[in-house]
């Protein structure tokens, strides 16, 4: 069972011991800002569009924040759906439509966890299949970050949308992109020698004496922000300045008392989003998100999560008694748990299919019940569409974070800006942000993504073809529902040739459904299944 009393005990413990450790504390804080490449850009453009409530989205994503991290334990996102979004920009959706479209995601979530029909999926879903869904999402990352924001660019300065000449088309640029990129490998490098001189310490029974990693994501957000303040100073002491566009419906008056502009649930509730579940287009919206939530937001993710996580290095996020740690660390787990950087997942993890869809630290069913709530019960405030993801997690666990601290801490700056900085202002400022250095902190992530899909593929020959295949199909179609179908009829097509060829017990060496065999096995005792050969 997923929500006990010791397990909570576990995950506190773990939690807190990030929190109070102070160099675990700055990779905590670092961790927590690498998904900002993801979310800022979504937040900022459906904001500024008028699609979702902003003060709403902040106030809720952080509610939903600070408990993951308190019921998971590691860093598992909270982050926009990225299918609605598009579909949202590309088709100037109003706030309800788009609010509606989560909605019926939620729904149908809801049925698929809470009527088991996710397990069966995960059963006959190749791991090969799931993790080319991985590599697809983190290379699609890549793309996003090449040529969505580092591109349109300027080489050496990049002229502001008010046609300011001054010091603030020089604050976004691709050189600015070279070298906060630069940094990034660096970085990376850091880290590398940092595991294998951890690894090597560790054989040795010492602690590392490796210097603690540079917070890189926190250090980029910070110099991004005062680049961002500075281009709003510009902004408005300019001349040419345009006179500031009427805010949207749910903000404050100006001239209103102070204490009117925290944020009041009476002012922010949008009955219209019910009427809207009819509407076609949040119809069709929710089922062009659907095969993205459940293949990247809950299957990737928990399988990320089991890879990124091993019992090995973390037994106290596993529903293992033996496993239970006491709330006072004995004196060696809290030498090896105090060396910097968290012990890594090993080179060679458990494979994903000696771990069911319920023993890792993200079971299926609670991460699906978790992304049903948070979009059921925000949707009447005009909250963004939400879910978790594995690019997100592995943007966190890239920059540093490996407990729930990192997303706890992030929910709390979230909920405080949307209780108490309701106004336009934020969203100038976040508007300022440079684009050079949120595509960089998009690209770290997809590559992170894109790694560990690649790292943990089993099997033979064939299921790299399969992955490539899933990845490649995502890439050219952009979109996950059909490059997964591509996947699956590649790897159909290996079981056919198999089992027309008599090699049909070689053709079941390759890597098996995500639930693994053993599982498989203990279902089927007790009863006979009619199996397809493709299914085999």
């Amino acid at each position: 069972m997923f929500f006990t009393i010791s397990r909570l005990r576990r995950i506190i413990t773990h939690n807190l011991h990030h929190f109070l450790s102070p160099h675990l504390l700055l990779s905590e804080i670092s961790g927590s800002l690498g998904d900002l490449g993801t979310l800022l850009p979504l937040l900022l453009a459906l904001s500024l569009q008028g699609s979702i409530d902003l003060p709403s989205t902040l106030i809720f994503s952080g509610l939903f924040n600070i408990l993951t991290g308190l019921v998971f334990g590691v860093p598992l996102p909270v982050q926009p759906m990225k299918a609605i979004a598009a579909a949202s920009l590309q088709g100037n959706a109003d706030l309800e439509t788009t609010v509606a479209a989560g909605a019926w995601v939620g729904f149908a979530v809801l049925l698929l966890g809470g009527t088991g029909g996710l397990k069966r999926v995960m059963r006959w879903v190749p791991g090969a299949v799931v993790r080319g869904v991985q590599v697809g999402a983190g290379m699609s990352l890549v793309v996003a970050a090449g040529g969505g924001m580092v591109r349109p660019l300027g080489w050496l300065w990049t002229p502001e949308e008010n046609g300011d000449g001054g010091l603030g088309k020089w604050l976004d640029s691709r050189a600015l992109a070279v070298l906060a990129f630069g940094g990034l490998v660096l970085t990376l490098g850091q880290q590398q020698q940092q595991q294998q001189s951890g690894e090597k310490e560790r054989s040795r029974k010492k602690r590392s004496r490796m210097p603690v990693q540079v917070p890189y994501a926190l250090v980029l957000f910070l110099v991004g922000i005062v680049f961002a303040v500075v281009r709003v100073s510009l902004s408005k002491d300019s001349p040419q300045s345009p006179p500031p566009s009427p805010p949207p419906p749910y903000d404050q008056p100006t001239n209103s008392a102070p204490w009117t502009w925290i944020w009041n649930p009476l002012n922010h509730i949008h009955p219209e989003v019910f009427r809207s579940l009819l509407n076609p287009q949040a119809l069709s919206m929710a089922i062009a998100q659907l095969p993205l939530t459940t293949l990247n937001s809950i299957i990737a993710a928990s399988a990320l999560a089991s890879d990124l996580f091993p019992p090995d290095s973390y037994p106290q996020l596993y529903d293992d008694e033996s496993a239970d740690p006491p709330l006072s660390p004995s004196p060696s787990a809290s030498s090896s748990l105090s060396s910097a950087p968290p012990q890594p997942p090993s080179e060679n993890p458990k494979p994903l299919s000696s771990l069911t869809s319920e023993e890792g630290p993200v079971p299926l069913t609670p991460l699906s019940l978790s992304i049903s709530a948070m979009n059921l019960l925000s949707a009447p405030f005009g909250c963004m569409p939400l879910c978790h993801g594995s690019g997100g997690l592995a943007a966190q666990h890239r920059f540093g974070a490996r407990s729930g601290t990192s997303i706890i801490l992030l929910g709390l700056t979230k909920f405080l800006l949307g209780l108490f900085f309701p106004g336009p202002g934020l969203l100038g400022l976040l508007g300022k942000f440079p684009k050079a250095f949120l595509g960089v902190m998009v690209l770290g992530a997809g590559v992170e993504l894109a790694r560990v899909g690649v790292r943990n593929v089993e099997g033979e020959e064939q299921d790299r073809m399969v992955m490539l295949m899933t990845a490649g199909t995502i890439l050219a179609f952009k979109n996950d529902g059909v490059g997964f179908l591509a996947g699956m009829g590649c790897y159909g097509g290996f079981k056919v040739a198999a089992w027309m060829g008599g090699g049909k017990e070689k053709g079941r060496g390759g890597e098996q459904g995500l639930l693994g065999e053993e599982e498989e096995e203990e279902e089927e005792e007790g009863r006979v299944d009619e199996e397809s050969p493709l299914l085999r």
